[in-house]
This record gives structure tokens, C-alpha cells and sequence, in this order.
């Protein structure tokens, strides 16, 4: 399983890169229209993922380490995401899948706030 997930690991952060160059070269555009572009993709696929599990037993547990956890974990964090929330929501626990939602954004950026502070402080630019 540990080898199903690296691999696919390093395939979705291949792939990321790739969709990256590709967003840049033909928009124009850097950072958030590549992330968003990553993001949908990831989503789109983790769901439809997520929906086969469910009602096929097509996939093994290599299969799904390789494809949900490394693949699409490495491609996006959002899609794993994006499936935690739609299981909230899916078990009537709306508050319980708002709060994850806005905890999950509010954490990321207030850490990665503290984290920027906290090398600004030890290179003394702070």
C-alpha cells in the first residue's frame, strides 16, 4: 500500500506541475487561476472516485491508495477537501460541515501567516 501511495504520489505532483505550465502558457496567467484550475480537476476527479467506490467494487485498496490518496492528494489537497465536506453534508451534519469548512481555510491561512511571521522574525526582518 505504502508503494501504491508514493507512486501515485509523485504521478499527481508530476501531473500538478504539467497542468501549472499548461494553465500559464495558455492564459497567461500564474498562481491562482493554476491553483484554481488544479483544484477543480482534482475535485472532479476525487468525486467521481468516490462515487464508483460506492457503487462498484472495481477498485481495490491499491487501486484506491494509488489513485484517491496519492494521486489526487499529491495533484490537490482540495479534492480529499472537498470529499470530507460532501460526507458532512451527506450525513445531515451541515453545522458540523460548515465549521470544517471555514476552520479548514481559516487554519491554512493563519498558518501559513504564523509560519511567514515566524521566519521573518528569525532572519530579523520581523
Amino acid at each position: 500500500m505504502l508503494l501504491s501511495v508514493g507512486l501515485g504520489g509523485a504521478l499527481g505532483a508530476i501531473r500538478r506541475y504539467l497542468i501549472s505550465l499548461w494553465v500559464i502558457g495558455s492564459f497567461g496567467q500564474s498562481g491562482w487561476m493554476a491553483i484554481l484550475s488544479v483544484i477543480l480537476a482534482g475535485s472532479l476527479i476525487m468525486d467521481m472516485m468516490a462515487a464508483l467506490l460506492t457503487v462498484s467494487s472495481l477498485f481495490n485498496e491499491l487501486v484506491r491508495g494509488f489513485v484517491m490518496i496519492g494521486f489526487l492528494g499529491a495533484l490537490t489537497t482540495f479534492s480529499g477537501f472537498a470529499l470530507e465536506a460532501n460526507n458532512f453534508f451527506q450525513r445531515g451534519e451541515m453545522l458540523a460541515g460548515g465549521l470544517y469548512l471555514l476552520l479548514s481555510v481559516c487554519v491554512s491561512v493563519a498558518g501559513f501567516y504564523v509560519g511567514l511571521v515566524v521566519v521573518f522574525l528569525i532572519a530579523g526582518q520581523g
